[in-house]
């Protein structure tokens, strides 16, 4: 496999990055749990109402982690495996040959997380629904093989009624390597690719992305829209275009997408959000840090139309014309550094007269179904291939399953 078509190869980890990272986990990571711990217990602040100890903490060391670790060591650390190889050795998966197979072409790159999930594997273009995913980590981080397990459990809910699923996942180059729109123009070139090539109907495809994987997703829907009308607003038409000139004058909108807490607004400038808890400020500054690597010279125009999606304009257009016939939003009640962008752009889409859904789970924090998952990951994988799914086995993708479920039968 050629090393020019890897998105992301492991950058170098230089001696400066090896002493940043030692300082963060002997001195600052210690000095995050125990001042939580503190914090915790002594209620000071009785106004602060956390959430339970085991998510408190957890958020907290992420974000420390995520602020001060050098970007080779967190790239690293969360693509440690991107073989695929907790599924091809499992229990449950081992069987089937055609797990997680990678896809490299000079304009995109991604893996089909399956094909089905009999041993046989399907042609996308004859299964009942294909999954078009992009996964979250802030521009700068995670893999398709982060959420694969919970992907092909997935598509083993949707088997169970009736529907053969084969599930794609972009594998889109991060920043600061590359800057945006490259992801957005590598997702038109996947589409496009389903489309063509693979000739899958886009009324079988379903788009998914959680937290900046919804933004891109939401990018996707913008380019295919700005491609179908032309617009160039001062950039040029986006990539992506398949060669077909009367396609562009075609609607070529999936049936559906799915946003799980979306990162709606990529500067997370919501002015609530500058109101809440220090503790959730701290995420800001994360959040803020993949912005200037995602955008670092961004024309005006682009930011206008891409950067944040909970303002409504013009430029971009109406959600109506955007959004495919019914998109599903999810999200935590407590990730509210998020949610405010969310909301107002749901009730943007709304106005627009799209068919907009959002479903927002209490007590639940940002991108919640794959935490879920993410915990459960060997209790599914070592389950016998015969063995019924465990009913409380990663019940946020059992409602996503639903969700999908939905959406194919408005088709």
């Amino acid at each position: 496999m050629s090393s020019i078509l890897e998105p992301n190869p492991d950058p170098p980890v230089t001696f400066f990055d090896l002493v940043r990272t030692s300082f963060t986990l002997c001195v600052r990571l210690p000095w995050v749990v125990g001042t939580t711990l503190l914090r915790r217990w002594s209620r000071w602040d009785t106004a602060y109402k956390p959430p339970a100890l085991r998510e408190h903490l957890s958020r907290h060391v992420m974000i420390c982690l995520g602020n001060h670790l050098p970007h080779s060591v967190w790239q690293w650390y969360n693509a440690a495996d991107t073989s695929g190889s907790n599924l091809k050795t499992s229990v449950r998966y081992g069987h089937i040959p055609h797990i997680f197979e990678p896809v490299r072409t000079p304009e995109f790159c991604g893996y089909w997380i399956c094909r089905g999930i009999s041993q046989e594997p399907i042609q996308p273009r004859d299964a009942d629904i294909v999954l078009f995913h992009a996964h979250g980590g802030g521009y700068v981080a995670l893999h398709p093989s982060t959420a694969a397990p919970e992907h092909v459990f997935l598509a083993e809910i949707l088997q169970r009624h009736n529907l053969t699923t084969a599930i794609f996942s972009l594998d889109y180059t991060l920043a600061p390597k590359a800057a945006f729109p490259k992801q957005r123009d590598e997702a038109l070139a996947a589409y496009d690719w389903l489309r063509g090539e693979m000739g899958v109907d886009q009324s079988k495809i379903v788009v998914m992305g959680d937290s900046a994987g919804g933004h891109l997703i939401v990018s996707l829907l913008v380019g295919l829209y700005e491609r179908r009308h032309s617009r160039s607003r001062g950039l040029g038409p986006p990539n992506g275009d398949d060669g077909d000139d009367d396609d562009d004058n075609d609607d070529l909108r999936p049936a559906g997408a799915v946003l799980v807490s979306p990162w709606m607004n990529v500067h997370t400038s919501h002015p609530r959000t500058l109101e809440v808890h220090w503790e959730e400020r701290l995420l800001k500054r994360g959040l803020d840090n993949c912005c200037k690597k995602l955008l670092p010279d961004a024309s005006p125009e682009l930011d206008l139309v891409y950067g944040n999606f909970a303002l409504g304009h013009e430029t971009r257009g109406s959600w109506a014309e955007i959004l495919p016939a019914r998109t599903v939003v999810t999200a935590g009640a407590e990730e509210l550094v998020f949610l405010y962008d969310i909301e107002d752009f749901v009730l943007q889409a709304k106005k627009d007269g799209a068919d907009v859904e959002l479903d927002v789970a209490e007590g639940k924090d940002h991108t919640w179904q794959y935490v879920e998952a993410s915990h459960q990951h060997s209790r599914l994988l070592g389950l016998p291939p015969d063995e019924e799914l465990p009913e409380d086995l990663m019940e946020g993708h059992r409602s996503m399953a639903t969700e999908i479920l939905k959406i194919t039968r408005r088709t």
